[in-house]
């Protein structure tokens, strides 16, 4: 059968074809139809009307939440935007405030992520014991204990008390001592608050909208870092910047605990989730021994370096920037930039994730565009830091949302309703052990090297896990050739019965 021309008046009938009709052979032509179907995807969205109905036409269009979508990216942007890219923003006037090193720097981000870890990894239990909402407004209580004990840190070393001596000393501690108690603490929120968010969030639409629903909520990381970058050169050049950043993420951390819709965790149920589901022939039971699988194994190990890789890059760029004398305004476009292409990414993945064709290699464009972008400005910083530094942030940024986008998409393919939150969990803590070394690693590297040895070791980060990426679009292409071969067998003999 002759692909489908593609006619000047847009039919939304075409930019899903039926499993018969094939995609189009031209790379450009199928470029185009995966942005005319986001075009259509965002004024669907725009209007609270299911943005992806179109997938099949004779569905029956669904609303879509949209209050609970909003909420969820605004959590996304607190628990991702400004706890971890904000951060790096504001390093330079933190460490000078507070005397830190390169090491010391990097370990307190390293507390921040190590409490994620912990707390994403009892999420599932919590939320079977104190409920799925609760454990979303308890999280994020704890959110803005965090962040408000970060913002009253005392300095450094304080006035009249001489360095060197013991006093000296010991209230020269006290500062780090209780912005990694801080850090701690909104890192174990933002662990169980974000698996509660993401949970509810693709819980309460059908499967064949939760890419498009995953692509907005993850796009808040983007929204966060363009909002942190208009406030950049003030963030940069006032010595409580970095204060103003934290009080205003515990604001922030308790209008979510307190105004985060409650309607989508009715509909969070495994019950109601079940026949939201993929058929239940595709669906398999999860459990930990999985994750030493080809069907998990790969997955998991790319998730872990994307962590490895972007942390390094969020944590230090801000102290790149700085170390290279680019001008704060510069660095704010920069770091608009960033946002921009962190959205962008994000939506980019929707259609790519639709494709079937080229769905399995999602996961390495997203790393390889952090891994260029990487080697862009550890490259060619030292001769043009400001172009070198836009480019890069740009490349890096269209990886940071996309990512996770595509990994909870693959996830939730490989495995039930019911198990999504635990195989979810796992995956998260993956990506936590990973943003737990790279910025000590960093950090570590940058003391003994200088500050260009960071971008190096984020882009060899990100190329082992693209990698990795290559080998589990293999694994899933030999996954689901198995399933179909057994599919159609059972079928066949069916037929012969």
């Amino acid at each position: 059968m002759k692909t489908p021309a593609i006619d000047k008046d847009f039919d939304p009938a075409r930019m899903h074809p039926a499993p018969d009709r094939p995609f189009p052979a031209k790379p450009f032509r199928e470029a185009e139809i995966m942005w005319r179907r986001l075009s259509l995807m965002w004024c669907r969205l725009s209007l609270g009307e299911n943005p992806v109905a179109f997938a099949n036409p004779s569905t029956k269009p669904s609303t879509m939440p949209v209050a609970l979508v909003a909420w969820s990216a605004l959590g996304i942007a607190l628990n991702v935007g400004l706890a971890r890219f904000a951060y790096g923003i504001v390093l330079p006037s933190l460490r000078r405030d507070l005397d830190l090193n390169y090491l010391t720097s990097g370990s307190l981000n390293a507390v921040h992520l190590l409490g994620y870890l912990v707390g994403t990894l009892a999420a599932p239990s919590l939320a079977r014991i104190i409920g799925l909402r609760t454990l979303l407004v308890r999280a994020h209580v704890l959110v803005a204990a965090g962040a408000l004990l970060c913002a009253i840190t005392p300095h450094g070393i304080s006035d009249g008390i001489p360095d060197g001596t013991l006093n000296g000393t010991l209230n020269g501690a006290s500062g780090p001592l209780v912005l990694g108690v801080g850090r701690l603490a909104t890192g174990i929120g933002a662990g169980g608050g974000i698996v509660a968010i993401l949970v509810a969030a693709l819980g309460a639409v059908p499967a064949r909208e939760r890419p498009f629903v995953s692509a907005v909520v993850w796009s808040g990381i983007g929204a966060a870092v363009i909002v942190c970058a208009f406030a950049a050169p003030l963030l940069l050049q006032s010595a409580s910047g970095w204060r103003v950043s934290f009080a205003a993420s515990a604001i922030l951390a308790l209008a979510i605990s307190i105004f985060f819709p409650a309607t989508g965790f009715a509909a969070n149920q495994p019950q109601a989730s079940a026949s939201l589901d993929r058929p239940a022939a595709a669906a398999t039971h999860f459990d930990a021994a999985q994750l030493l699988t080809p069907r998990w194994w790969f997955l998991v190990a790319t998730y872990l370096l994307f962590g490895v890789g972007y942390i390094a890059y969020a944590t230090f760029a801000g102290a790149q920037f700085a170390a290279a004398h680019i001008q704060p305004s510069i660095v704010g476009l920069t770091w608009a930039a960033f946002g921009v292409a962190v959205i962008v990414g994000a939506a980019l993945a929707v259609p790519v994730l639709g494709a079937t064709r080229i769905k399995r290699f999602a996961l390495f464009g997203a790393m390889a565009c952090g891994s260029l972008g990487s080697f862009v400005l550890g490259a060619f910083a030292p001769e043009d830091s400001a172009g070198a530094t836009l480019g890069g942030a740009i490349l890096v940024g269209l990886g940071v949302a996309a990512t996770p986008t595509i990994v909870s998409a693959y996830a939730r393919e490989r495995c039930s309703a019911e198990d999504y939150a635990k195989a979810f969990s796992y995956a998260t803590a993956a990506l936590g052990i990973g943003q737990l070394v790279g910025p000590v690693a960093a950090g570590a590297l940058a003391d003994h090297f200088g500050m260009a040895a960071v971008p190096s070791f984020a882009a060899s980060a990100y190329s082992i896990g693209g990698l990795l990426a290559l080998c589990d679009a293999v694994a899933a292409r030999s996954t689901t050739h198995n399933a179909a071969s057994a599919i159609l067998q059972s079928t066949t003999s069916h037929g012969k019965d």
